[in-house]
Parts: C-alpha cells; structure tokens; sequence
C-alpha cells in the first residue's frame, strides 16, 4: 500500500510544480486594441505645453512579464502636407519634456492581469514657426503619435516574447504588402488578424495611434469688436426710436437733441462750402 501512495504523492507534487499551461491568444484583436487608450491628447498653441495622458490596461487573463513601453512624435500633417519626423526633420521641436527628445518609454517588470495604470509625458512645443511648422488660423495641424509595447507571455508553460506596434511604425510600402490580396488570402490567425499580415509587418498584433494638435489660437479683439459694434447700433436703435417718439423719454430726448446741435456745429467747418454758381 505504501508504493501507491507514494506514486500518488509524487503525482501531485508533480502536477503542482508543473508551470500552469494557457489558452491566452495574446493577439486577439479585441485585447491587443485596448491595451492603450488616450485618455486627454492636448491641443495647444505655438509655445504652450501640454499633457498628453493614457491608459496601459492590461486585457490578459496571465500577467505580461518585462513590459516595455514606447511613445513617440513621428509625424506632422495638415490638410495639404503630410511630413514624418526622422532623422531629416530640421527643427528641435516639438518634445517630450521628460526625455528632451521625441521619444519617451516606460518599463515594467510585471503588469497584473486585468490592471490598468494611468501614464503621461508633456509636449512641449515652440512659438515661431522657425523652430516648429504649427497650423494657422483657419488651418488645424496634427502630430501623430506612435505606440509599441514589448513583452513576455506564457504560452504552453514557455514565456514567449510578444510585440505589439501602432500603424506608424510601418512605411506605406509595408503596410501596403501586409494588406495586399496576395498576403491575407488565405491566411488564418496568428500570422493574420483580419485583413492585415501581421508576420509581414513583424508583429503579433496592432496597436491605434494618437495625435496631438497645434495651431494659432483665434484672436479675441473681432469678438470683442462684434460685440462692441452690437451694442452701439442698440444704443443708435434707441436713441432713433426716442427721436421718432418724442415725449416717451424726455430726459434722453432732450439729450440727444443737444448732442446732435453739437455734432452739427462740430462738423460744420468741416464741410465744403459749394461754389456759387454763375
């Protein structure tokens, strides 16, 4: 009786000390779609500085082991341009103030499942247009940003390194080969997710990007003048109706009749006398 119990003794320790083994599909687009979510993307004058504020939630059932996560300033456009901030980009800004540069990270050892941290970095950005193309006006300009994060995740009882990569980390050539007819027909998960050959593009699943925005602010004084002008014509408005109605106010009529009578003299001088006429 004893070697039985023995043997079970050992088949239980064993199925204890065994790494736990998993069904986590760490690509599946509904979980890999919302670890980042942007929770205040700032939109800021020349010269002003912002936070730009998102969540890392963890959508996993297991923990996410040596996490690294990456942002970055990797393009700026408007309506008529559209222009990537590389290694060709010829002005200093804009930043991140944390780092000085426009790329910031942030590391981990171990992200729980089901948690979420809320994280941030300050844009900063430049008043003239020399150091900084920003939009007018009438003319809004974006600068988009970029996310990939890096990570390990057991997978049969083996961590398994992972990466996830936002749409900006991949040339138009890339992106256009992952979506192409011959790359995604046939082609199942995981090597594709939807329409998109993600073994192409070298990641196991997509993140969204984000964008901040930059533009001259409207100047206030036309509004200030609209509403100065409103109110004198009110002011006239009346003071024509109590000309036209004399006796319903004749402290004000008899004002006005004042003000008009010098008005009158004062402009008088000013006006050209007409020839006599032969």
């Amino acid at each position: 009786m004893r070697a039985p119990a023995l043997a079970l003794a050992f088949l239980v320790l064993a199925v204890v000390l065994t790494p736990p083994t998993t069904a986590e599909d760490w690509g599946a687009v509904g979980k890999v779609n919302k670890l980042v979510s942007v929770r205040a993307s700032p939109e800021l004058a020349p010269g002003d500085s912002g936070r730009f504020e998102f969540y890392f939630n963890s959508t996993y059932t297991e923990p996410m082991i040596n996490v690294t996560l990456n942002a970055s300033i990797y393009r700026y456009a408007t309506i008529d341009e559209s222009v990537a901030l590389d290694s060709s980009w010829p002005y200093a800004y804009p930043k991140i103030a944390e780092t000085g540069t426009r790329a910031w990270s942030w590391t981990a050892s171990r992200v729980d499942p089901g948690s979420s941290r809320l994280l941030n970095f300050t844009v900063a950005t430049a008043a003239s247009s020399r150091d900084m193309p920003h939009g007018s006006i009438f003319s809004q300009s974006s600068y988009f940003v970029r996310f990939s994060v890096d990570f390990e995740g057991n997978v049969s009882g083996t961590m398994t390194p992972f990466r996830m990569a936002s749409r900006g980390f991949f040339t138009d050539a890339q992106w256009s080969l992952a979506t192409s007819a011959n790359a995604t027909n046939p082609c199942t998960p995981p090597a594709c997710r939807g329409n998109v050959n993600l073994t192409a593009l070298g990641v196991d699943g997509l993140l969204p990007d984000s964008a901040f925005g930059v533009k001259e602010p409207i100047p206030r004084w036309p509004f200030y003048l609209l509403i100065g002008l409103a109110a004198l014509f009110l002011v006239f408005a009346f003071l024509f109706w109590v000309e036209e109605n004399p006796g319903s106010y004749p402290r004000v009529d008899a004002w006005w009749a004042r003000t008009r009578g010098r008005l009158a003299r004062t402009i008088a001088p000013l006006r050209r006398r007409s020839p006599p006429k032969a």
